[in-house]
């Protein structure tokens, strides 16, 4: 199991513009091909503006071939346009992580 770690900086003052398109447009499109994220963020204490997700995948090959579904679609290529035509976000960054040897491999929580 391994975990994809994003995080998107928006510009000042345009992460609820982002929020706001990405639950309209992209989060559908998204759950259609990635299934449900562990989680989705906005950070409140610390560097703002952020907008976190981790989304959990069986393997390298797993996400690559969920992604790759996801990239072809054109409805997702509209979106993707669409968030660079608005210009919300600084930066996009992410990180491939896995649990380690004391945590679930599933979950990715403390084994107890």
């Amino acid at each position: 199991m391994i975990f994809d770690h994003r995080i998107y900086t928006a510009k000042p003052n345009m992460l609820p513009k982002f929020l706001e398109l990405y639950e309209e447009i992209g989060l559908p499109l998204q759950l259609h091909y990635l299934n449900e994220p562990i989680g989705f963020y906005q950070t409140h204490i610390g560097d703002l503006s952020r907008a976190i997700h981790i989304w959990p995948y069986e393997s390298l090959a797993d996400r690559e071939e969920r992604r790759d579904k996801m990239e072809a679609d054109p409805a997702w290529q509209a979106y993707r346009l669409k968030v660079i035509e608005t210009d919300y976000l600084l930066d996009m960054r992410n990180q491939i992580v896995k649990p380690v040897s004391f945590c679930d491999p599933r979950t990715g929580r403390i084994k107890r």
